[in-house]
């Protein structure tokens, strides 16, 4: 299925010269889990309503069971895994201090559907300012990840460093010499 993704745009009120804009998702609505099931009834699954909330609720129950055992779970939706933040001092859990968290990551399912998906850009006047595929963003990021990882990370850092070359250097030698 060719996905759409409306998105508004609307002048930026922060900067002085406007020709920024802000980019919103339209058409949004909020689905339940048992939207989904209807959803995929009427698409002609076999089972029961019912039945298929029982699937999905014992999923996601062992789904955060394992998550929460440090296990990294892949559903092909997303991509799951556990932290935990902040430093524990004495060898003893803080809990203002200490967390866990967990990180939710497009699985493969998601990113393939996002190379489908076009993105249409709707000005102020409602009017429609023009279509892009999402696989370009994708592609983007294949050829940079294709590249040796320490290569590319050693060229984005001297990019940076050749854009500003007083950013943060300076910072770093006063905090230092204080």
């Amino acid at each position: 299925m060719k996905t759409v993704l409306k998105v508004s745009l609307r002048k930026n009120q922060h900067y002085k010269y406007s020709n920024i804009y802000d980019a919103q998702v339209l058409d949004r609505a909020d689905i339940s889990e048992s939207d989904i099931i209807d959803e995929l009834l009427k698409d002609g699954i076999a089972v029961d309503k019912e039945t298929v909330l029982d699937i999905i609720t014992r999923f996601n129950r062992k789904v955060v069971e394992q998550v929460l055992c440090g296990n990294n779970v892949s559903t092909g939706l997303v991509n799951l895994s556990s932290t935990v933040k902040g430093s524990v001092n004495e060898k003893r859990w803080n809990s203002t201090v200490n967390r866990v968290e967990i990180i939710f990551e497009n699985g493969t399912d998601v990113n393939n559907a996002m190379k489908k998906t076009t993105v249409e850009i709707i000005d102020e006047k409602s009017d429609l300012v023009g279509r892009f595929n999402l696989s370009d963003q994708f592609k983007k990021i294949e050829q940079e990840s294709s590249h040796n990882g320490l290569e590319s990370e050693k060229s984005r850092l001297n990019q940076n460093q050749n854009e500003d070359p007083a950013c943060g250097i300076a910072f770093r030698d006063w905090l230092w010499k204080a």
